[in-house]
């Protein structure tokens, strides 16, 4: 018989937690045949008792004793590669687990009629060894009835073999308790409490690919309070409003070859198909700052389509891809190609870890009174409607960048530029937007986030329109600080300030000031 290396011993607690998971109960049903040849033979001479000692050394008559067992029977077959790894003593845990892997071979033996290789002298060091670390093979077998009885618990509770089902809801506590409205009237300053909802089904049939559902539900009127889009909140565009359930995405994501490929049906956005880079302090409340470069990845508000992002090289990234609003609507500026749509493509450069850049082109299209000027990225831009009122291209680029100074502060922000021109009037519009970011991980304690951030919605630096020029328009700013205090691994609370000057890009307007405490339970 070829020997097995007792260097293969010494592997012994790789292998434990497979040996705890083997058959104790067949070790059981042959002790009394083992018992059995024992008492035939000679008895065994006096040995040192080993059960008082924490470790077993290769010195000690146990371990040779196994060390003998393992070469003429097989008990342990070591690492996959036949390697030994260390050259230390075993915990008693450990040694009774290559002990109990010995029991279950000779047991095996003996069930196959084959006890005649079994001598009478293994039996009777088997049985003294049984003697000797009999609290320890009971304590394994407990954790085995233990495991079995969770994971029986657990395949009978399962939601499903491929599907994890995750979610968050929000509570919002706030108002809007200073400010005009761009009409010039105050704004309602009524406190409010309303929430929203996310259910995420996460479906993985390879374990590398996504299929991503959500279902979303909320009632939040920030927008309707302030009368300007700049007070969107990051869940009023996903959301469904009124209580409502919607479906805010379908989208399955695999890999294919060194890309990552998506293709989705349902909420779609470039966020989802890039990487991201301008967005470290994660989110505060409003959508402006969460949703990133609106000139990069907000031109519409979600939709179908299809992209990838391909890692050409360790700090090179090239993607691309195609998103349409109206993908299941037919008529007239509809369908996936005749409706609001964009294509777009990025080149994302991390030249350390810490740092990342990224530059992005879009190339989008505006049905009459589409997205653009109706809850999307331009919707608050002064004299838009000039332009946007009617079918339009759009050419625009960004930059976005990513910087991590250190664990506790990083740094954010973006610029874009775009250019949009109508095709039914001899009109365009070019405009201009950026933002700032700072963040702080773990301030004051593990876990909490601090955030401040300030920046321009897109504004116009040049208007072409028939017949006189509408009047320059003022600069739109919001500025955000918020403080994320988590509570637990499944709560947090955040307290968060956010003040807008211009609203409407009209400095008449006095500046909206909004208060907010968001609780969030994550599942």
């Amino acid at each position: 018989m070829t020997k097995i290396s007792w260097k293969a011993l010494l592997a012994a607690p790789a292998f434990l937690g497979l040996t705890i998971a083997s058959n104790v109960q067949a070790q059981e049903a042959n002790l009394a045949q083992i018992n059995q040849y024992a008492n035939e033979g000679a008895a065994m001479g006096q040995v040192t008792s080993v059960s008082q000692l924490r470790d077993v050394q290769p010195t000690d008559w146990a371990f040779q004793a196994l060390q003998s067992l393992v070469e003429r029977y097989g008990c342990i077959a070591g690492y996959p590669d036949g390697t030994y790894r260390g050259n230390r003593a075993m915990t008693r845990y450990e040694f009774a687990a290559g002990l109990n892997a010995c029991l279950d071979r000779v047991n095996e033996l003996i069930a196959s009629a084959t006890a005649d290789l079994v001598t009478q002298e293994d039996l009777a060091v088997l049985q003294r060894l049984q003697e000797e670390f009999q609290a320890e093979l009971a304590t394994l077998r407990g954790r085995v009835d233990a495991l079995e009885a969770r994971t029986a618990e657990l395949e009978a509770n399962q939601f499903s073999t491929t599907t994890k089902l995750t979610g968050q809801a929000d509570f919002d506590l706030g108002s809007a308790f200073s400010g005009q409205k761009p009409d010039g009237t105050d704004v309602e300053d009524e406190v409010t409490l309303g929430y929203a909802i996310d259910l995420n089904l996460n479906t993985s049939f390879t374990g590398k690919d996504l299929l991503f559902t959500s279902l979303g539900a909320g009632n939040f009127e920030y927008v309707t309070r302030t009368g300007t889009p700049e007070a969107t909140f990051d869940y009023q565009n996903g959301n469904a409003a009124n209580n409502g359930i919607s479906l805010q995405d379908l989208w399955y994501r695999f890999p294919l070859g060194k890309a990552n490929v998506v293709v989705g049906a349902v909420g779609l956005e470039p966020d989802e198909i890039v990487p991201t880079t301008a967005n470290l302090i994660g989110d505060g409340a409003s959508d402006f700052f969460v949703g990133g470069n609106p000139l990069s990845y907000n031109l519409i508000n979600g939709g179908a389509g299809a992209g990838f992002n391909y890692q050409l090289l360790p700090a090179v990234n090239v993607a691309a891809g195609y998103l349409a609003s109206e993908a299941a609507n037919v008529g007239n500026d509809n369908g996936l190609t005749g409706g609001d749509n964009t294509a777009f493509a990025q080149l994302t450069l991390t030249p350390f870890k810490r740092l990342t850049l990224a530059a992005t082109y879009n190339h989008a299209y505006f049905s009459q009174n589409g997205t653009a000027t109706s809850g999307g990225a331009l919707s608050t831009l002064q004299g838009a409607p000039l332009v946007l009122g009617t079918s339009t291209t759009a050419d625009t680029f960004g930059l976005n960048a990513g910087f991590a100074l250190s664990p506790k502060l990083n740094i954010s922000g973006w610029a874009g530029w775009g250019n949009f021109d109508s095709k039914d009037v001899n009109a365009d519009v070019s405009l201009f937007t950026w933002a700032a970011q700072v963040g702080f991980p773990d301030l004051f304690r593990e876990g909490n986030l601090g955030g401040l951030s300030i920046g321009a919605f897109p504004y116009a630096t040049d208007i072409s329109v028939p017949g006189p020029d509408p009047d320059s328009e003022d600069t739109a700013l919001q500025a955000q600080a918020f403080y994320r205090l988590k509570l637990s691994d499944n709560i947090s609370v955040q307290p968060s300030v956010i003040y807008i000057a211009n609203p409407g890009g009209n400095d008449n307007n006095e500046g909206i000031w909004i208060g907010n405490i968001r609780t969030r339970f994550s599942f």
